[in-house]
C-alpha cells in the first residue's frame, strides 16, 4: 500500500483549509494507515475514530436506516467529520468549529475518491 501517497493526500487536504488540524486514514479494523497534522497519539485516535464508527453503525442498524455515508459531530471549540472510504476504511477530521460544515463535506468527499484508489482490499 502506498502510504506515501496517502500522506501527500491528507497534506493536501489540510492545506485546502485551515480550520483542518488533523486527518488520518484508518482502517475497517481500527489501524492507522496514515495521518497528518499534530497528535500525540495516532493510534488512540484511530481506535476512538473506529469506536465511533461501530457506535454509529449500531444505531443505524437498530433504527433499520442504511450504512453510514458521513458522521460530523460538532462542538463549541472544534468537529470531528468522519467518512467512509467505501469498505476499505475511513477519513476522519478534526477541525476548529470555525470552518463551514458545507465546506468540510466537500473537501473531505473529494479526498475520500482520491485516497481510495490507493487503498488496496
Amino acid at each position: 500500500m502506498p502510504t506515501a501517497k496517502i500522506d501527500e493526500q491528507l497534506s493536501l487536504l489540510c492545506q485546502r483549509a485551515s480550520e483542518i488540524k488533523l486527518c488520518m486514514v484508518v482502517s475497517s479494523d481500527g489501524l492507522v494507515i496514515a495521518h497528518h497534522g499534530n497528535v500525540s497519539e495516532p493510534d488512540l485516535f484511530g481506535a476512538y475514530f473506529l469506536e465511533l464508527n461501530v457506535v454509529c453503525e449500531k444505531i443505524l442498524t437498530e433504527l433499520k436506516y442504511e450504512s453510514i455515508e458521513e458522521i460530523y459531530i460538532r462542538s463549541k471549540s472544534g468537529a470531528v467529520t468522519l467518512l467512509p472510504i467505501f469498505d476499505k476504511g475511513f477519513l476522519a477530521c478534526l477541525s476548529s468549529a470555525d470552518i463551514n460544515a458545507g465546506k468540510i463535506q466537500i473537501l473531505t468527499w473529494k479526498y475520500v475518491n482520491k485516497i481510495s484508489e490507493y487503498l488496496v482490499d
